[in-house]
């Protein structure tokens, strides 16, 4: 499998992305563009897969707060019915050209026909992205404009090194910042009714 990819109409489509190695594993696809790490991706500059950058694994940190969350949203959204919650890497498809991977997905009970085998195609309620130093600006500007763009209810923004969350609710199309939470305030949302946890449970080691 080649990294190196002559895209006719200019811009990789989802199945043109699930060619590359690992199935396209690691990959994301914002408006027919590959991003790596947060990175793009010029495709035509890279001759073989053994070429292709090499995804830095997350850091203790990142993953601890991961399983903290899904450790704690999982069991409620499960026994309350909410609906589905999955943990990265798994694909958010936003159209043919866009196809993210959310650190924390959540879908309503509602909304469930959009989880498909292997990836979702349409957006979730809430998405969660744990920021790496590296890529903060991927997060921050970049995924944040496409989630809200394609309709993602709610979108976190969890900073690991800072031990804060911030939350923000679409509006008009836009996202609204709702709340910093650190220390001992909880994170909550009407998403999730019954469901809330600590700020410093979150980061806890």
């Amino acid at each position: 499998m080649i990294c190196s990819m002559k895209v006719a109409q200019g811009r990789l489509t989802y199945p043109e992305l699930r060619l590359l190695p690992d199935n396209g594993r690691g990959y994301e696809l914002i408006e027919g563009e590959v991003y790596l790490n947060g990175e793009k991706i010029h495709l035509d500059a890279l001759i073989d897969a053994s070429e292709c950058p090499v995804t830095p694994s997350p850091s203790e940190k990142h993953q601890r707060v991961s399983g903290n969350l899904f450790a704690s949203i999982h069991p409620h959204v499960k026994s309350h019915r909410l609906g589905k919650v999955y943990h990265a890497p798994f694909d958010v498809v936003l159209g043919e050209h866009n196809a993210l991977q959310p650190d924390l997905v959540f879908v309503s009970a509602a909304r469930v026909g959009i989880v498909g085998p292997e990836y979702i195609v349409g957006a979730p309620d809430l998405v969660v992205e744990i920021l790496s130093p590296f890529r903060a600006d991927y997060d921050r500007v970049t995924k944040f404009e496409h989630y809200a763009q394609h309709g993602v209810k709610e979108y976190w923004i969890i900073d690991p090194i800072a031990e804060t969350v911030e939350v923000f609710r679409l509006a008009e199309d836009r996202y609204k910042p709702v709340a910093l939470i650190l220390g001992d305030q909880f994170v909550e949302t009407p998403l999730l009714p019954g469901w809330r946890l600590a700020a410093h449970d979150l980061f806890a080691g």
